[in-house]
């Protein structure tokens, strides 16, 4: 069986890391680049003076904040559709049918 595998180069903060990860994950791991970078230039323009470990760190904790939302979003999805089929049940039940 072919190796999926392939390395990439991604580069945060001026450190280039070559990854090791599955081609089927190649955008996934490209997007995730530009995100960090992204973060990492508006929080450099806005806390200039900071040493940049904690700039990284403030980044690192945004993520994780959109990461938390996405997860929590995703845990009322289930419980949404969970809710509309009680009721539907409930008003079936109701209308005598």
């Amino acid at each position: 069986m072919k190796d999926d595998n392939f390395i990439i180069n991604v580069q945060i903060s001026g450190l280039r890391m070559p990854l090791n990860i599955p081609r089927k994950d190649e955008e996934l791991y490209r997007k995730a680049e530009k995100l960090v970078n992204s973060y990492l230039a508006r929080f450099q323009k806005i806390y200039n003076q900071r040493p940049s470990e904690e700039i990284l760190i403030m980044v690192a904790f945004q993520i994780a904040v959109i990461v938390s939302k996405q997860e929590l979003s995703e845990d009322k999805v289930p419980l949404a559709e969970k809710i509309q089929e009680l009721d539907n049940e409930l008003k079936l039940l109701l209308s005598g049918e």
